[in-house]
This record gives structure tokens, C-alpha cells and sequence, in this order.
């Protein structure tokens, strides 16, 4: 009478295959690091040219919003008496940007607003604001606006729209305004980098 094989494995079977699974754990693990790293690497230098163009973005929507109507308190098109305030000759908002100018390195004019009362109600409409400014301070991109407190006193504030910033460039050629910044992009092992963002507009006076 034969003997029964036993099932199960040798010592050195158990070894053999253990190691095996180690390496295959071990190659995971390495291949799944390196994807990490190296979408690190892609994703990074993107979160400061995003936020440059976030900040683009901003600018130009209040650029065109103080461009809507300029000057023309009453809309109808025409230089009303008391409406050219910088006394130019055009129904403009103000802007210290020239026709032909390149590369200025910020801009500043009158935002329209409309005033309005403790309800909410608006009491007048098309009403100049005072002073807003953008402009580049220690690689910070600056928001100053000029407002008047309870007491009527003015007040200047500013807000820091974006960091990283080693440029900003105002370019105007009649209507159509460039604005661009440059984005500074932590490209490690490899150095501080720029990256040039850029967007235009067409203002409307």
C-alpha cells in the first residue's frame, strides 16, 4: 500500500515565491513613486502661471467694465458739457495709458460706478470713483484704489493680486490693450524660470 502525498510546500518553495512577490511589490511601489514625481514635476511650475493668468483675467474684466461707457454720464454718445473731466477731448475713463504706448508698467484710471443709498437703491448712476491702480511691487502684482471713509476722509487700500510676478507690461495701440506678466516658476532641480502670460482687450472708449 502506497503512501498518501501530503499537499502543501517546502521551505525553500515558500522562500522562492516570497522573494519573488517582493520584487513585484517592490517595482510597484517604485513605478508608482516616480509617476508621483513626476506628476509633481508636471503640475507645479503650473500653479503660479495660473494664478498669473487668474489676475490677467481680473484686470481685464475691470478694464472693460470702466471702459463700458467712460465719460458718457448719459450714454448718448456725445462729449456732454461737464463730462470730459481730464479734459482730453474724449469720452474716456481717464486712463494714463496712451494710444501707441509699450510697455508701461502700470496703469491707472477712473472705474464708473453707481452710487447708491443705505438701501441699496442706486441715487446716481455713471459716477466716476476715485483713482485704481495696478502696478508691480517686490514681485507682488498691487490693486490700489482710492475710497472716501464715513468721515470724508480718503482712504488708500491695496491688495496683493498675485506673487511670483517679475513682470507686468501695459501696451496700448488705439482701442486694443496687451497686458502681460511674467510668472516666475520654481522649475527645481533646474532653477527659478519666467513664464510670459499675456491677454488683450478692446475697450470700448
Amino acid at each position: 500500500m502506497s503512501k498518501k502525498q501530503t499537499a502543501g510546500f517546502t521551505v525553500l518553495e515558500v522562500a522562492v515565491a516570497g522573494a519573488f512577490f517582493a520584487v513585484i511589490l517592490g517595482a510597484a511601489a517604485v513605478g508608482i513613486a516616480q509617476d508621483n514625481t513626476t506628476a509633481r514635476v508636471i503640475l507645479a511650475p503650473l500653479s503660479p502661471e495660473l494664478r498669473a493668468q487668474d489676475a490677467l483675467h481680473r484686470i481685464a474684466s475691470e478694464l472693460r467694465m470702466a471702459g463700458e461707457y467712460g465719460e458718457d454720464v448719459n450714454h448718448n454718445g456725445e462729449l456732454d458739457e461737464g463730462e470730459d473731466t481730464n479734459d482730453n477731448g474724449v469720452l474716456d475713463s481717464n486712463w494714463n495709458l496712451d494710444d501707441l504706448t509699450t510697455n508701461q508698467g502700470s496703469l491707472a484710471f477712473n472705474r464708473r460706478i453707481d452710487m447708491r443709498d443705505e438701501t441699496g437703491a442706486i441715487t446716481a448712476s455713471g459716477v466716476y470713483s476715485r483713482r485704481v491702480r495696478y502696478f508691480l511691487n517686490d514681485e507682488k502684482l498691487i490693486r490700489e484704489w482710492w475710497r472716501t471713509d464715513e468721515n470724508g476722509n480718503i482712504v488708500v487700500r491695496r491688495v496683493t493680486m498675485a506673487h511670483g510676478v517679475a513682470g507686468l507690461r501695459f501696451s496700448r495701440t488705439g482701442r486694443l490693450v496687451t497686458i502681460s506678466l511674467d510668472a516666475l516658476i520654481d522649475n527645481r532641480p533646474y532653477g527659478i524660470t519666467r513664464r510670459t502670460v499675456a491677454t488683450q482687450i478692446t475697450l470700448r472708449n
